[in-house]
C-alpha cells in the first residue's frame, strides 16, 4: 500500500486531459478544448498549490529547517513532472492542429497572410485593438510589479535604421476584451484563424513606426502569481473591505512562474526579471512562441456540430408533475436529480414557484459559485419582492469568485434580502435550500441538499446530485446548519446529517471502524465511495487499515487519490475523465447488511473535514438508494474512460470486461430507462 502525495496525485489527473486531447475517438474541437482545460488547471495549480508550497518552504527555513529538504524534493518532483507533461501537451497540440488542417482549417501567423488578409487585420487592429492596448516603455530600472497575473504580454525590441542601439517596450495582449483567436477571410474554401498576439505583431509598425522605429521583434511572456488571499479577520475593517483589498493584491502577488519565449534575447529577459524581482531559477520556464493555452477552451467552432460532443436531451424526472408546484411532488416522495442528465431548470422552477406560492413564508439558501447572470439570484430577488423572508449565506471567500460574490451581495442587500456574514476562519461549502411553508396552520419544511453549486451553467457540464425532500427530520437539521452559520459556529448536535467541521471526521472514522470490526468477525464488510479527492492523511490511514483487515474498498476519485495498491483484491481505485466533469460525491457503507447511503458536498480532504461547513446527508428512500448503487456499479465497470489509480503510471485505462462500458453514456441510458 502506498500513500501518494496530494499534489502529485492531482498532476496525474490533470495529465489525463492530455490523454483525452490525443484520443482520436474524442471529437476534434473537444480535443482542443481539453488542451485548454489542462492549461487552465495548471495555471490554478501554480497560483494556489505551488504558491502555498513555496510559502511553506520559506516558513520552514525560519522555523523548521529540517523540513526544507522535503519541501524542495516535492517542488522539484512537481517541476519535473510538469516539464515532462509539457512534451506530451505540445505533441497533442501539434496533432490536433494537423487534424484541423486536414479539415481545411489553418492556424496561421502574421507572416503567412495574403494581401486581403493583411488589410483585413490592419483594419481590425485600428478599429478593435489599438484603443485598448496597454503599452509600457522599458528601461533597466523599470518596475513591473503591476504586470497582472495570468495575462500574456509581448516583450518588444525596437530599432532605428538597423543601428545596434535598441529600445524596449512591453504590450499586454487584451484577451479579456477581445477573442484570442480571430477568424480571417478564407481562401478557396480554406478557413484561417490567427492569434490575437500575431495581429499585434503584424501591426507593430502602426504603433511605433511614427516614432522613427523601423525594426521590430516581439516575444511572448507570462507571469503566474501567488493567488492565495491573506487577510486578518479580526481587523476592524468589514470582511467585504478586507476581501476586496486582498483581491486587488492578488493581481500583483509574488511571482511563482515566469514563462518566456526561448528565442527571447537575454538583455530583454534580464530587464523583465529585474522588473518583476524574479531571482529563483526554478520559477523561470523556457516556453514557446505562444502562452496561455487555456484560451483553447474558447477556440471558435468553424467546423460545425459534428466536431463537438452532441448535447444531451435532458431527461424529464418521473416524479415531478409539470401540472403542479414542485413542492407538491416533493411532499409525495423524495426526489434525486442527476445533473446534467436531468435539467437544473427544476431547481430554478422550484425557486420561481416559491417566490409566488402563497404557502411559502421563507427561503434560506447557501451560495458558493454562481453563474455570471444568475437566474438563482433573480428568483431570490423576486421572492423578496413578493414579501417572502429570504436569507442567503454567500461565501465571499470562494476562490477566484470573490469580486463577483461581493457584487451579488450588494444586489441582494438592495432587494432587502438578509445576508449571513462570512464566518472567520471557516468556508461554507455546503449546498442547501430550506423552504418554510404554512400548511394547515402549521410550519412545514422542504429541503434541497446538493453535491454541486446552484449554478445553471456548470450544472450543464458537471455531474452532480441534488436531493429534494420533505422529510421533516432532515429539514429540522438543515435548519440547525443555518443556525450554526448565523450564530457564528456554536456546537450543535445532529442525528441524521454529518456536518463538518463538527463531526464529519469522527463520524467517518466510526463508520470505517465499524466495517473493520465486521470484517474481523467474518461478516460482510465493504465501503464504496465516489468523490473528487481522497487525500486526508488520517482517513487514508484508516482506510488502509480497513483494506488490510479484509474490508473491500472501491473508490471512484476523479481528481486525486492518495490510497492505492497494485493487485490488491480488497482495493479498487479509479478516476473517470470524460465529456462531463465528474463532481458528485456519495458514500455507501455495508454496515452489517443495513447499508448506509449518503450524498455530500464534501470530499475527504483536510480542508473539507476541518475548515469548512459541509453537509453529508443520508438517503433513506430505498428506490433512491438503488439508483446510487446502480450508478456506482456502472462507474466500477467503466473500461473506456476510467483510469486505474493503482497502475504503474496511474493513468492506464482500466481494461476489464468484454462489454464496453462508458460511465456517462451508460448512466444516461440507465436514467432514461428509469424515468420512462
Amino acid at each position: 500500500m502506498k500513500f501518494i502525495n496530494r499534489e502529485i496525485s492531482w498532476l496525474y489527473f490533470n495529465s489525463r486531459l492530455i490523454q483525452e486531447a490525443l484520443n482520436p475517438e474524442v471529437p476534434l474541437l473537444e480535443r482542443i478544448r481539453f488542451l485548454g482545460i489542462y492549461s487552465n488547471n495548471l495555471d490554478e495549480f501554480y497560483k494556489v498549490r505551488v504558491a502555498s508550497l513555496i510559502r511553506l518552504m520559506e516558513f520552514n527555513k525560519k522555523n523548521y529547517p529540517e523540513k526544507v529538504k522535503e519541501n524542495e524534493q516535492l517542488l522539484n518532483s512537481i517541476y519535473s513532472f510538469i516539464q515532462t507533461k509539457q512534451i506530451d501537451f505540445n505533441r497533442a497540440k501539434e496533432y490536433n492542429l494537423k487534424e484541423l488542417e486536414k479539415k481545411g482549417v489553418f492556424l496561421v501567423n502574421e507572416t503567412e497572410l495574403n494581401n486581403e488578409q493583411r488589410d483585413y487585420l490592419i483594419n481590425y487592429f485600428h478599429s478593435k485593438i489599438l484603443s485598448i492596448l496597454p503599452i509600457i516603455r522599458l528601461t533597466k530600472s523599470s518596475d513591473l510589479s503591476n504586470l497582472s497575473d495570468g495575462n500574456i504580454y509581448l516583450g518588444i525590441i525596437l530599432r532605428k535604421n538597423n543601428l545596434p542601439d535598441v529600445e524596449y517596450a512591453i504590450i499586454q495582449i487584451p484577451t479579456g476584451k477581445l477573442p484570442r483567436f480571430i477568424e480571417i477571410p478564407p481562401v478557396r474554401r480554406k478557413k484561417y484563424i490567427i492569434y490575437l498576439d500575431d495581429v499585434i505583431r503584424l501591426c507593430l509598425k502602426e504603433i511605433f513606426g511614427k516614432f522613427g522605429y523601423d525594426s521590430f521583434e516581439a516575444y511572448t511572456v507570462k507571469i503566474t502569481r501567488d493567488s492565495e488571499i491573506d487577510f486578518f479577520e479580526n481587523s476592524s475593517k468589514s470582511i467585504v473591505d478586507l476581501i476586496s483589498e486582498s483581491v486587488k493584491k492578488r493581481k500583483t502577488g509574488t511571482p511563482v512562474r515566469f514563462i518566456y519565449d526561448s528565442n527571447m534575447p537575454e538583455p530583454l529577459i534580464n530587464i523583465l526579471m529585474n522588473g518583476l524581482k524574479i531571482k529563483k531559477k526554478e520559477q523561470i520556464v523556457k516556453g514557446y512562441r505562444y502562452h496561455n493555452s487555456k484560451d483553447f477552451m474558447k477556440f471558435p467552432n468553424v467546423l460545425g456540430e459534428k466536431y463537438v460532443y452532441k448535447p444531451i436531451e435532458q431527461i424529464p424526472h418521473r416524479d415531478i408533475d409539470n401540472n403542479l408546484p414542485i413542492l407538491d411532488s416533493i411532499k409525495k416522495k423524495d426526489i434525486l436529480l442527476h445533473f446534467p442528465y436531468n435539467s437544473f431548470d427544476y431547481i430554478l422552477r422550484l425557486l420561481r414557484e416559491c417566490s409566488i406560492d402563497p404557502r411559502v413564508r421563507s427561503i434560506k439558501i447557501t451560495l458558493y459559485r454562481l453563474a455570471e447572470d444568475s437566474k438563482v439570484i433573480s428568483a431570490l430577488v423576486n421572492a423578496a419582492q413578493n414579501g417572502k423572508s429570504v436569507t442567503v449565506f454567500l461565501e465571499l471567500k470562494a476562490r477566484f469568485e470573490e469580486e463577483h460574490n461581493i457584487y451579488i451581495t450588494q444586489v441582494l442587500e438592495e432587494a432587502g434580502i438578509k445576508i449571513i456574514k462570512t464566518i472567520p476562519g471557516i468556508k461554507v461549502h455546503s449546498k442547501l435550500i430550506l423552504i418554510r411553508t404554512k400548511e394547515n396552520k402549521e410550519n412545514f419544511f422542504y429541503t434541497n441538499i446538493s453535491t454541486g453549486n446552484f449554478n445553471e451553467n456548470t450544472a450543464k457540464i458537471y455531474s452532480d446530485l441534488s436531493l429534494l425532500t420533505a422529510d421533516q427530520k432532515i429539514a429540522i437539521e438543515v435548519g440547525k446548519v443555518f443556525y450554526l452559520m448565523e450564530s457564528a459556529y456554536r456546537i450543535i448536535n445532529f442525528e441524521h446529517l454529518i456536518v463538518s467541521p463538527l463531526y464529519a471526521r469522527t463520524r467517518f472514522i466510526e463508520l470505517v471502524e465499524n466495517e473493520i470490526r465486521n470484517a474481523k468477525q467474518g461478516k460482510e464488510a465493504w465501503i464504496d465511495m465516489k468523490l473528487n479527492s481522497f487525500t486526508d492523511p488520517a482517513l487514508v490511514e484508516k482506510f488502509k487499515e480497513a483494506v488490510d483487515s479484509g474490508v473491500r474498498v472501491r473508490i471512484s476519485a476523479r481528481a486525486s487519490c492518495s490510497l492505492v495498491q497494485k493487485n490488491n483484491p480488497n482495493l479498487k481505485t479509479i478516476g473517470i475523465v470524460d465529456k462531463f466533469l465528474e463532481h458528485s460525491r456519495f458514500y455507501i457503507f455495508c454496515n452489517g447488511g443495513e447499508n448506509l447511503y449518503y450524498i455530500s458536498s464534501s470530499d475527504i480532504m483536510i480542508r473539507n473535514l476541518d475548515t469548512r461547513i459541509e453537509v453529508t446527508a443520508p438517503i433513506y428512500d430505498k428506490g433512491l438508494q438503488k439508483e446510487l448503487r446502480d450508478i456506482f456499479e456502472i462507474q466500477m465497470n467503466d473500461n473506456i474512460k476510467a483510469r486505474d489509480w493503482g497502475s504503474e503510471d496511474e493513468n492506464a485505462i482500466v481494461n476489464a470486461g468484454k462489454t464496453k462500458v462508458r460511465t456517462q453514456f451508460a448512466t444516461y441510458e440507465y436514467l432514461k430507462k428509469l424515468n420512462k
